[in-house]
């Protein structure tokens, strides 16, 4: 006989509350336009900012013993506040890994990371606020400088994340083909600018993704409003919460007009690919596109932006102008999968591009490799890593003996 108490009817109806809201969240997140989930943000910021804490399904569950032992590994994923390292958790779940779910926000956060025994640090910063990004950016620094600890992405790559103004300099400073950009941080400089630009120009906030924080502006007098207010009283980050402002600085880009644009990613050996197509004025954000094999250029081309600085998990936006060139129009080591799931399909088919250097050419393998956001490809890269490592640490003392 089952028993029955005022304790366990609270439980189930807590359950039932939370499968219910969990539902309604999704339905909100996948099916309401741009505009009215911009006008949830503004209204209810810390709503919208915490409902994605109830579509963990692993809420709860921060440390993870495999069954089965088959890696000899424990990670450490870094807690996100929009619950994107639940993409780690299920992960790991999948390969058979350990892991512990490490929050770096607290006051004592170096004795925990020095007493969490982790081989390795599985890492996607949250960028709600610039304060919470701010954070990630010093912490992660300490504990790859100071703590002499593996984290994946690397550092190099994290530092770039949703960030215009380092992207900008890492392009100009490797000799990368891109979209002319300039920043300024006084009006002064600004203005004598303008009086000499080219129009239309391409205003964009430092932080943004789908091309909010974009505006086109076609005239002279429309840029000067917008860099005037960006450099004194500041611009609301659309993506970030209401009370972060953009001020002090200003970033225009040159206009490429009719140009076509490619999401390329790189994890690992892998490579994917597919057109963004254009709604509008913008192609990022748009929702659609087209799939077909990348070209060899496009592949050769994202090959040899990422090994630049050895970047193992990286997305390469690249414009292709009219003329044929190729540019850099953003990179992204972390980045969302909406649209769509699977990254790279040709002729019907999912699957990844690889190079194959002893033929020297790309080929075309059937699969599905891009499980929860791509994270299953991260996970193995690190895991082939510590191998690798514990591999050569174990020759080395057999070397010694």
């Amino acid at each position: 006989m089952i028993e029955v108490n005022s304790f366990s009817i609270l439980k189930l109806f807590k359950e039932i509350t939370l499968l219910i809201k969990k539902s309604v969240i999704h339905k909100i997140n996948t099916y309401s336009p741009r505009w009215l989930k911009n006008c949830v943000k503004y209204i209810c910021p810390d709503w919208f900012y915490h409902v994605h804490s109830n579509l963990n399904p692993f809420d709860g569950q921060d440390e993870y013993v495999a069954p089965d032992g088959k890696y000899p590994f424990v990670l450490g994923i870094i807690k996100q506040f929009r619950n994107y390292h639940k993409h780690y958790m299920a992960s790991c779940r999948d390969l058979g890994v350990s892991y512990k779910v490490i929050d770096i926000t607290v006051s004592d956060w170096i004795a925990v990371i020095k007493n969490s025994q982790c081989d390795a640090y599985l890492v996607w910063p949250s960028n709600i606020t610039t304060t919470l990004r701010s954070m990630f950016d010093e912490r992660l620094k300490v504990m790859v400088d100071e703590l002499g600890k593996v984290i994946y992405p690397s550092y190099n790559e994290l530092w770039l994340l949703d960030n215009k103004r380092r992207v900008r300099d890492w392009l100009v400073a490797n000799d990368l083909p891109h979209p002319r950009t300039w920043i300024f941080y006084d009006f002064e400089s600004a203005k004598n600018f303008l009086s000499n630009a080219y129009f239309p120009i391409v205003f964009k906030t430092n932080h943004g993704y789908g091309a909010t924080g974009v505006k086109i502006l076609h005239r002279k007098s429309d840029a000067l409003r917008v860099v005037k207010r960006s450099i004194t009283r500041g611009i609301r980050i659309p993506v970030s919460h209401p009370s972060d402002r953009q001020w002090g600085n200003v970033l225009l880009q040159e206009y490429i007009p009719e140009a076509k644009e490619w999401r390329m990613v790189r994890i690992g050996d892998s490579y994917f690919g597919y057109e963004k197509l254009r709604l509008g004025e913008f192609h990022s954000g748009s929702g659609d596109f087209r799939h077909a094999r990348p070209s060899s250029d496009l592949l050769y081309f994202v090959k040899y932006v990422c090994e630049k600085s050895n970047f193992t998990s990286m997305n390469v936006d690249v414009f292709v102008t009219e003329d044929g060139r190729l540019l850099v129009s953003e990179l992204q080591t972390l980045f969302g999968m909406s649209h769509p799931i699977e990254q790279c399909i040709v002729n019907g088919t999912s699957g990844r591009m690889v190079y194959r250097r002893e033929a020297g050419n790309w080929v075309f393998e059937k699969g599905s490799f891009c499980d929860n956001a791509l994270c299953n490809l991260r996970v193995q890269y690190i895991l082939d890593m510590l191998s690798k490592q514990k591999k050569r640490l174990t020759k080395n003392d057999k070397d010694v003996e």
